[in-house]
């Protein structure tokens, strides 16, 4: 199953315990970030995930925005060079079939139009799939009120032919107010619209934005990272093979000399050299204690009382046991890799 994950994380680096879990409980292919505050000079590093970011603006020492994409290693893919004023990122990756990924997000006080997203979108080869916080509100995605920039997507989308995935559900928590409002969207190509299906997750994982999954039940063709057991290859068979299935005037008469060899050479490795089981990636979340436990579900607790009741006295309650959740985990955290580097020392000095 591919699965794409797009979320305004508001922060990496305060998010990123939260993040991992998500990774460690949803498994996806490709994962868009908004808003992440990061630097040019800081690197995104998670295991079994290449990435890619358009770092964050710097405004009188304050960063602002910042948009990535970590796509799983095992996944073929490139990253495309766009040219735009807008932060943006954007890989080609090969799943069911070839798709262009775009994480973009576009700030409330950013003076966008029309013709910058459409020179985005003019450089993403189709079927594309733009995942982003675009700030833009209309009652066609779920919104209270209408606004110019939810027009200019809205006749945008129209007018070349992209598909909405949003169902109306809220995808933003407004941390000052408690309301609810539809601003993060996920535009596809219509060719894949039946493919994919699109909901948001349940808890705001530390965020003010709803992480929201997208997946499709097609399976993926197997890319493993598997690798050759040559120690075991039976060697005296694949040169016996590579002597009468190599022959040099059928390969020099074909049409594609080099993919005619490169096929037949690997038919042969694979009959006769054994490969290395592959086993997904897991993520590390042993410091997810019990405690981490409580405090999450009192966060999720009192997600649901401001949902209900947005009252001051909801909203300073939901922020300070938010805050309690996020110095709880990080410190459980913290606390687990100092005990496995003095685990480490301790092996290390014995004699």
């Amino acid at each position: 199953m591919t699965r794409f994950l797009q979320w305004n994380i508001r922060g990496l680096q305060a998010n990123r315990e939260e993040l991992d879990m998500l990774l460690s409980l949803l498994h996806p292919s490709v994962i868009c970030l908004q808003e992440t505050f990061l630097r040019e000079s800081k690197n995104i590093t998670f295991k079994g995930f290449s990435s890619y970011q358009k770092p964050a603006q710097e405004i009188n020492g304050v960063l602002h925005g910042g948009s990535a994409i970590l796509v799983n290693s095992s996944i073929p893919h490139r990253q495309l060079d766009l040219q735009t004023c807008l932060q943006a990122v954007a890989v080609r990756i090969s799943c069911q079939k070839a798709i262009t990924v775009c994480s973009i997000y576009l700030p409330p006080t950013s003076k966008w139009t029309k013709n910058d997203l459409e020179d985005l979108i003019n450089q993403l080869p189709p079927p594309i799939v733009l995942l982003g916080d675009f700030n833009a509100h209309s009652t066609e995605w779920g919104c209270s009120k209408n606004d110019s920039k939810g027009k200019m997507i809205s006749d945008l989308m129209l007018q070349r032919n992209l598909s909405l995935l949003n169902d109306g559900s809220a995808t933003y928590l407004h941390p000052g107010s408690g309301s609810q409002s539809a601003i993060d969207l996920s535009i596809c190509d219509p060719s894949l619209y039946l493919d994919l299906s699109w909901k948001v997750h349940e808890d705001l994982c530390g965020s003010d934005h709803f992480p929201i999954i997208i997946y499709s039940d097609r399976a993926m063709p197997s890319v493993t990272n598997s690798t050759w057991k040559l120690s075991k290859a039976d060697w005296d068979t694949f040169s016996d093979k590579a002597a009468s299935d190599l022959n040099a005037d059928c390969i020099i008469n074909a049409a594609d000399p080099v993919a005619n060899f490169t096929d037949a050479l690997c038919t042969i490795a694979n009959i006769t050299i054994p490969k290395s089981k592959s086993k997904p990636v897991k993520r590390n979340t042993i410091w997810f204690n019990d405690e981490c436990k409580e405090v999450i579900k009192s966060r999720k607790k009192a997600q649901r009382k401001l949902n209900i009741q947005p009252t001051a006295a909801n909203i300073e309650k939901y922020r300070i046991i938010r805050a309690k959740a996020r110095r709880t985990i990080k410190t459980r955290k913290r606390e687990s890799w100092h005990r496995y580097v003095s685990s480490i020392n301790n092996r290390q000095f014995q004699y």
